[in-house]
């Protein structure tokens, strides 16, 4: 059976106003940036790629280590990572693909052609995107290096990746069968707990009723274990397991 790793490699504060929905708190925020490591396949599988030093440092990370690192600190080499499922195109979950120089990376058709097109240059969007590692998708593409999926997709029996949108054009969320039940990797279709437990989005949004359908589609996902992991919320150290700095074990 699989088993599932989140591994930390930064954090930074915001306010609950700037983050959320129609949200008018001004209470501090704090966001974990987080990979996530399977193993127990025939290869170890990583989902999302994080970000290089230089977005640490334009957008003030605190304790930033190279994902990378925190992988090889989970016993697996960088180079030996062949898959990485990415969730969708923001700076922080696929900048660092050159991090992991064998992997193929696994994206939706959709995510790759909205940062591609017309919007993704455009203020709304802009903000989240890392340009050169956009650029970047062109020549990894001629290079074989870029799997373009479509919609829901089996991986290896029982690693799924499903396609749901919302926060990005392409957004996918993973699910991992496990000895204690399916995990689901929500990536950023929940940023926070808060996000699936009360319903209430995020600020960055290509279609808010996708958004919506999205937590309704990870309560389905995760059934009775509701092995829920959140993108960015540091209640997953509390939810699950630490089993050293930085590496959290879920299943």
């Amino acid at each position: 059976m699989y088993e599932v790793f989140a591994l930390k490699y930064g954090e930074r504060d915001t306010t609950k106003c700037q983050f959320f929905y129609r949200e008018s708190s001004h209470e501090k925020l704090t966001l974990d940036y987080f990979v996530w490591l399977i193993l127990g396949g025939p290869h170890p599988l990583l989902v999302d790629t994080g970000f290089l030093d230089d977005d640490a440092r334009a957008r003030g990370i605190r304790n930033y280590v190279s994902p990378a690192a925190m992988v090889e600190r989970a016993g697996i080499k960088a180079s030996d990572i062949p898959i990485s499922l990415i969730t969708h195109l923001h700076y922080d979950h696929w900048a660092g693909h050159s991090l992991f120089p064998n992997a193929e990376f696994w994206i939706q058709g959709e995510e790759v052609a909205f940062w591609t097109g017309p919007f993704g240059r455009t203020p709304a969007f802009r903000g989240s995107a890392n340009v050169d590692a956009l650029a970047r998708l062109v020549t990894l593409n001629y290079a074989n290096k870029i799997r373009i999926v479509d919609g829901d997709h089996e991986v290896w029996p029982g690693i799924r990746v499903h396609r749901v949108g919302g926060h990005t054009a392409g957004l996918q969320i993973v699910t991992v069968e496990t000895r204690r039940g399916t995990v689901v990797l929500t990536s950023d279709a929940s940023h926070f707990y808060h996000n699936v437990e009360t319903r209430q989005p995020v600020q960055i949004i290509t279609s808010l009723p996708e958004m919506l359908t999205a937590f309704e589609t990870i309560d389905t996902l995760a059934g009775s274990a509701k092995l829920i992991v959140a993108g960015h919320d540091p209640q997953v150290a509390e939810r699950f397991k630490p089993v050293e700095p930085g590496i959290i074990k879920i299943a």
